[in-house]
C-alpha cells in the first residue's frame, strides 16, 4: 500500500471523527478533497476492515466500534478485560480450552487464549489465525453483520476455493450464518482441527462487533449431553454491557 493511499484513509476517518456524524459519499469526498470514485475505494476498504459502518447500499458512512476499542489501551487488551469474566467461568465450568477471537478481514486472529489443564488440548497460540468460515468464532461474529457487509465477506472467503467449489460453499455458508444468528451461537467440527469441535458466540452485547468467544473441546470429551451444558451455560453467562462498566 502506497503512503498516498494511507494518506487518504485517515483523512476519511478524521473527517468522520471530527464530524461526529454519519456522511455520505458525496459529503466525504468534498470534505476530504478527493473524487468520488476514490473516495468510495478508500470507503470500501475500510468498510471491509471493519473500520467504517455504512447503513445500507448507498447509504451514509461512520466510524465502526472497532475504532472505539482501539482508543482503550489498544484493542485486544480492552476486549480481554471486558470478556475475561466469561473466559474464566467457562474455564472453571469445563476445563476445556477457552478462546478470543477478532474478525480481520476474512480472517479470525486469536487475542487471548485459556488452556484447558487435561493432557489432550488443541493448543493455538495468540496471534494465530484461520480463515472465518471454517471457524465457530468467525461464523458466530459474521453472522450477526448488516447483510450487504456479510455478503461481501462470503464472497471474499469463497473466492479463496477453487472456482468448481465456489457454489457449494457459498450456499453452504449462507446457511451456516443464517442458522447461526437465529439460535444465537455458532458450532464446527474437525474444520479447523482434526478431532477438535468448537461453540462460539459474538461480543455484540459488549458492544464488539468484531469479537467473540469460543470453547474448543477434543471430540471424544464432547458427547451430546456435554454439548448440549456447553452451549446452554455460554447462551446464559454471555457478558452483559454493565459488567463492563
Amino acid at each position: 500500500m502506497s503512503i498516498a493511499v494511507v494518506e487518504k484513509s485517515f483523512s476519511v476517518l478524521e473527517v468522520l471523527a471530527r464530524q461526529g456524524r454519519a456522511l455520505t459519499l458525496a459529503e466525504l469526498a468534498g470534505e476530504c478533497r478527493l473524487p468520488k470514485p476514490t473516495a468510495f475505494r478508500v470507503l470500501k476498504c475500510l468498510r471491509d476492515l471493519g473500520y467504517v459502518d455504512q447503513a445500507g447500499r448507498g447509504g451514509a458512512y461512520e466510524l465502526s466500534a472497532r475504532l472505539a476499542s482501539l482508543r482503550e489501551y489498544g484493542r485486544d487488551e480492552a476486549v480481554r478485560q471486558k470478556v475475561l469474566p466469561l473466559m474464566e467461568r467457562l474455564h472453571a465450568m469445563f476445563n476445556e480450552t477457552v478462546n478470543l477471537g477478532f474478525l480481520e478481514n476474512i480472517y479470525v486472529r486469536y487475542g487471548h487464549v485459556i488452556e484447558t489443564t487435561q493432557a489432550l488440548r488443541w493448543i493455538v497460540r495468540p496471534g494465530a489465525r484461520d480463515l472465518f468460515h471454517t471457524t465457530a468464532l468467525g461464523r458466530a461474529i459474521v453472522a450477526h453483520m448488516p447483510a450487504e457487509q456479510q455478503a461481501r465477506l462470503v464472497g471474499k472467503a469463497c473466492s479463496t476455493e477453487p472456482a468448481r467449489r465456489r457454489k457449494a460453499l457459498r450456499a453452504r455458508l449462507v446457511g451456516e450464518l443464517a442458522a447461526t444468528r437465529t439460535r444465537g451461537y455458532a458450532f464446527e467440527q474437525e474444520e479447523t482441527a482434526v478431532g477438535v469441535a468448537c461453540v462460539a458466540v459474538p461480543l455484540t452485547n459488549l458492544g464488539e462487533p468484531l469479537a467473540a468467544v469460543s470453547v474448543s473441546v477434543p471430540i471424544h470429551r464432547f458427547p451430546v449431553l456435554q454439548r448440549t451444558a456447553l452451549i446452554a451455560a455460554m447462551l446464559q453467562n454471555r457478558p452483559l454491557a454493565a459488567e463492563s462498566a
